[in-house]
C-alpha cells in the first residue's frame, strides 16, 4: 500500500505539478490534498495544528472564547488563502502568523490596556534570576497569565512569539510588521517586567501561591 507522501506524488504528476517531486511533509502533503479538490484533508491539518493555533491565541489575549474565536478566523482565513502558501514552508508558523494578526487587532478593538502603571511601580527590583524563567517554562499557568496581564499588548505579542512560541527575532518582527530592534527592547522590558512580578507574588508571605 502506497504511503500518503506516495500517493500524492503521483497526484503532483497528473496535476502537472512534478516540481514538488520528492520527499513533504505530512502537512504540505494535506495543503495539496486541499489545492485538489479533498475539502476534508483541511479538518486534518486542523487537528494536527489547532492546540498549538490556540494557546498561542489564548496567551495574546487572556480570554479563553475570545482565543476561540481568533483561532477559528484564523483558520478560516488560512482555508482561503491556502492557494498562496507556498509548499515547503511551515503550515503551523503561517498560520500561526495570521492568528497573531488577527489578536492584535482584536486588542486594538478592545482598546487593551496593561495592568496600572503604579502596580509595577511599587513591586521590587528584581534579583531572583529564577524568577521569569519559571514563568517562560510555563511551570504555573495561571502565574504566566497574571504576568502576561503586565504588560503592554507590543511587549506581550513580542515575549508570547518569542520566548513561547520560539521564533526568531526577526520572525517575530516580520508577523508584528515592525523592527527587529523594537522587537528586542520589548521583550528585554517585558521580560524585567515579568520577572519583577514573579518575584513579587512568588514571595508572599501565604507562600507564594498566586
Amino acid at each position: 500500500m502506497p504511503t500518503a507522501v506516495e500517493s500524492m506524488d503521483g497526484v503532483l504528476m497528473e496535476g502537472g505539478m512534478a516540481k514538488f517531486q520528492g520527499t513533504i511533509s505530512t502537512l504540505d502533503a494535506m495543503v495539496l490534498r486541499v489545492r485538489n479538490g479533498e475539502i476534508e484533508a483541511f479538518d486534518e491539518l486542523m487537528a494536527e495544528t489547532e492546540g498549538r493555533v490556540l494557546g498561542l491565541a489564548w496567551r495574546l489575549l487572556g480570554d479563553r472564547e475570545l482565543a476561540k474565536d481568533a483561532c477559528q478566523e484564523g483558520f478560516l482565513r488560512a482555508y482561503k488563502a491556502l492557494p498562496s502558501f507556498c509548499i515547503g514552508e511551515s503550515f503551523t508558523a503561517w498560520v500561526m502568523t495570521i492568528t497573531a494578526n488577527i489578536c492584535r487587532d482584536y486588542l486594538k478593538k478592545r482598546n487593551y490596556s496593561a495592568a496600572d502603571p503604579q502596580i509595577l511601580e511599587s513591586m521590587p527590583a528584581p534579583s531572583d534570576v529564577h524568577a521569569d524563567e519559571i514563568v517562560l517554562q510555563g511551570q504555573h499557568r495561571e502565574l504566566v497569565q497574571k504576568a502576561l496581564n503586565v504588560l503592554t499588548p507590543a511587549e506581550r505579542q513580542a515575549i508570547v512569539l518569542r520566548d513561547m512560541e520560539g521564533m526568531s527575532t526577526k520572525e517575530v518582527a516580520e508577523v508584528l510588521g515592525t523592527r527587529a530592534g523594537t522587537i528586542r527592547t520589548q521583550i528585554s522590558d517585558a521580560r524585567s517586567k515579568i520577572k519583577a512580578f514573579c518575584q513579587r507574588v512568588l514571595h508572599k508571605p501565604n507562600g507564594g501561591r498566586p
